[in-house]
């Protein structure tokens, strides 16, 4: 039995995909923490940055690039488009794909999440190191690379 709180983790103990998880759970409740009170949750700042860089960019491009699923993606642009951040139009000649644009409120809180991106981005390269974050990105999309 494990003294002072500690847990066996078992073979979690050599599982990659554990660490990613509690990376990822750590670093989404940073950002969190970081954009306050902005109406975005951390996830939605990817798909918002998509969209500011891409004008006219589809579901299925951002999908693509954010690796997610299309129905969450499809529900986080639904609600996007009802706070007034984005504004998708159908796309002519594909009565079911829609192109996506940033707003006028939308660019206003991209500009001010992207600042708190920075914050964020600045404290998890001084967890990792000026010197590793090039090799953590190679080594994190050898890992998403599905080639």
């Amino acid at each position: 039995m494990a003294k002072n709180n500690d847990v066996a983790l078992g073979p979690l103990e050599d599982f990659i995909g554990f660490y990613l998880r509690r990376a990822y759970e750590k670093a989404f409740s940073d950002f969190s923490e970081i954009l306050g009170n902005d109406s975005l949750r951390p996830g939605n700042f990817t798909l918002l940055v998509l969209i500011h860089e891409n004008p006219g960019i589809t579901q299925v491009e951002i999908c693509r690039a954010a690796g997610r699923d299309k129905s969450g993606v499809t529900l986080s642009l639904r609600q996007m488009e009802d706070d007034d951040l984005i504004e998708r139009i159908r796309v002519e000649g594909d009565r079911r794909s829609y192109a996506s644009y940033i707003t006028l409120k939308g660019r206003e809180l991209y500009a001010r999440v992207l600042e708190k991106g920075e914050i964020h981005k600045k404290q998890l390269d001084d967890r990792i190191g000026a010197d590793k974050k090039a090799e953590m990105i190679d080594l994190l999309k050898k890992l998403i690379d599905e080639n």
